[in-house]
């Protein structure tokens, strides 16, 4: 299974890069990091989260499988995350998209189409995290 973690924003300083490089490097999965540009700030939040929500769509094909990270999901320990992906595995899922959305959070239309809506906590991290 492939996995793409589509992220609105850039990894903009050296030492972030270099983390998400060494961590790539560690996992055993098929990973790719895909930076989606934020939309123009002087664009509402709505036209925002929409113009980001379309690039992501792009990510995803018929057979994707998409999860989304969002306050308002499910909490998940990291057993229960093993066992999401896992699931997926055992589905035969070719390509499971993981969305972070920007400052804006992600576009409710999008949301809708998740196979899973997950929460990392009730705080906001930095997206490179």
């Amino acid at each position: 299974m492939h996995i793409t973690v589509a992220a609105v924003g850039r990894a903009k300083h050296k030492p972030e890069a270099e983390l998400i490089a060494h961590y790539l490097k560690l996992t055993r999965w098929d990973i790719t990091i895909k930076e989606i540009p934020d939309a123009p700030s002087n664009l509402s939040a709505e036209a925002r989260r929409a113009r980001e929500a379309e690039a992501i769509g792009k990510l995803i094909t018929p057979t994707s499988r998409l999860f989304v990270m969002d306050s308002g999901g499910k909490s998940l320990t990291s057993e229960q995350f093993a066992a999401l992906i896992q699931t997926a595995q055992r589905d035969a899922t070719k390509h499971a998209v993981f969305a972070i959305g920007g400052q804006d959070g992600l576009c409710p239309e999008l949301i809708k189409r998740a196979h899973g809506v997950i929460a990392f906590g009730a705080a906001t991290w930095p997206h490179q995290l």
